[in-house]
């Protein structure tokens, strides 16, 4: 789930290509709310590069 993800990047754990490729799922498919897309960027955002 896209809120899994969330989390894992706010603690600054690296998702596994499952998990990212999950959470792109469902933002594409568009079952992830606005919201929650923006929260996933801007986690992304603040873990930074790995």
């Amino acid at each position: 789930m896209i809120v899994d993800a969330i989390k894992k990047n706010v603690n600054r754990d690296a998702l596994s290509s499952d998990e990212a490729s999950q959470a792109m799922k469902e933002i594409m498919s568009g079952s992830a709310t606005p919201s929650q897309i923006s929260a996933f960027l801007i986690s992304l955002s603040m873990k930074g590069e790995s």
